[in-house]
């Protein structure tokens, strides 16, 4: 049993020996295949130049190389560099092209030999080149905001409207548009952020580039405003003249509210807006004024309305004009006395008919308020007084005295 043994041992050292010899000795070379080798482009700035651009798949080759051992060993498909040169395309198409193989610095190239590869050339689709800007569209779908808030779709700011696309013509032909999708549903403040878009066709079909598409921007900036809407009324102040209130006189807004919007703190206060004012003492006649309707700043007007036309209807009543030469000072200061210059007045008064025909000048008097005044010459607007028995009736202007005051 132990020759026998000693013999099997012996057979196995020499079978290992004479292996070694063969593949060292008698068959130092072998062979080893490098699988999906990809394929490197040079000249692909010289085909752009030219409106031109590769469209198929990026190739690859498998070898089969033979090579001694150790060389063998120090190549890797990464290290394989199997190159095409696209200098000689000048025109779309299907182009079949040889290729080269290049190695590593530490492989003698005529120590290699290609035993067989997938491929013997290289068939490439190339395609012009286009370049176009399309325009950036918002798409809300179904979605809106809450009731009670606007979105200002109209007025949506985008810090691009329109991105450069280049790509190859069969494809950029039905690019016509980047849509961005924009949901609305629940909003109550501003839709603000970077938002990315999708390429589409003319029916807003995502269009597919296959990768072979660059944009120059990959994100849009959006800012959509939502705000509080609100109704508020519009109004005039009167004041009150020449016998004429608000009470015995038509004032009529041909529009009295309007709807609104802005932020909800801007809005909390505010219910009513005051046009202007009109004074029914400069009034003489029945007319219509018009006044521009002026927000605070950050409220939209949501009605288009502009402005306000107001209607003043007056009542049937009479005017005349009295010479009056009663005219006195009020409270004139402690340690002056007072001259009063001016020594007539012409003062226009409307009322009723009945009151302003039994008016003589004598019922009108004018006293001026020098509580203010100092030494010295002054001009100050005077009180027109009428007597009991003349409800109704007022002064139609702003009435000036002139009066000296002395120590």
């Amino acid at each position: 049993m132990k020759n026998k043994a000693l013999k099997i041992l012996l057979a196995a050292i020499v079978a290992i020996g004479l292996w070694l010899y063969v593949i060292t000795v008698v068959s130092p070379e072998s062979e080893k295949t490098y699988y999906d080798i990809p394929v490197v482009m040079q000249n692909k700035d010289i085909l752009t130049e030219r409106g031109l651009m590769v469209v198929s798949e990026d190739p690859n080759v498998t070898l089969t190389l033979k090579s001694d051992r150790a060389t063998l060993n120090d190549l890797n498909e990464s290290n394989i560099n199997v190159l095409i040169n696209l200098a000689n395309i000048e025109q779309p198409g299907t182009h079949s092209l040889s290729y080269n193989i290049a190695y590593p610095g530490n492989v003698n190239p005529t120590e290699v030999a290609v035993q067989s590869s997938s491929t013997d050339m290289i068939t490439l689709k190339v395609e012009n080149r286009v370049r176009k800007v399309i325009p950036v569209v918002l798409d809300y779908g179904e979605s809106s905001v809450p009731e009670g808030y606007i979105a200002d779709i109209e007025n949506a700011q985008l810090n691009n409207t329109g991105i450069e696309v280049i790509g190859p013509g069969s494809i950029m032909e039905n690019i016509e548009k980047a849509v961005i999708s924009v949901d609305l549903t629940g909003q109550t403040k501003s839709v603000v952020g970077e938002y990315q878009y999708t390429l589409c066709d003319d029916q807003d079909n995502p269009v597919d580039t296959k990768n072979l598409v660059t944009t120059n921007v990959d994100v849009v900036s959006l800012l959509v405003k939502v705000e509080k809407v609100k109704e508020i009324a519009l109004n005039v102040d009167i004041i009150s003249g020449g016998g004429v209130t608000k009470d015995n006189c038509a004032i009529t807004l041909d529009t009295t509210q309007i709807q609104i919007s802005g932020s909800e703190a801007i809005l909390e206060d505010l219910d009513s807006l005051t046009l202007g004012v009109i004074n029914l003492g400069e009034i003489t006649e029945s007319q219509t004024l018009t006044f521009p309707i002026e927000l605070p700043e950050g409220v939209t007007n949501q009605t288009g309305v502009e402005q306000v036309t107001v209607d003043i209807q007056l009542p049937d009543l009479k005017m005349r004009t009295f010479k009056v030469t009663s005219i006195s000072a009020a409270n004139v200061p402690t340690g002056l006395q007072v001259d009063i210059i001016t020594k007539a007045l012409q003062v226009t008064v409307r009322g009723p008919a009945k009151l302003v025909d039994q008016m003589k000048a004598t019922d009108i008097s004018v006293i001026v308020n020098l509580s203010e005044a100092q030494a010295g010459t002054v001009t100050m607007k005077g009180d027109v007084v009428f007597s009991a028995g003349f409800p109704g009736v007022g002064e139609m202007s702003t009435y000036l005295v002139t009066a000296n005051l002395r120590d």
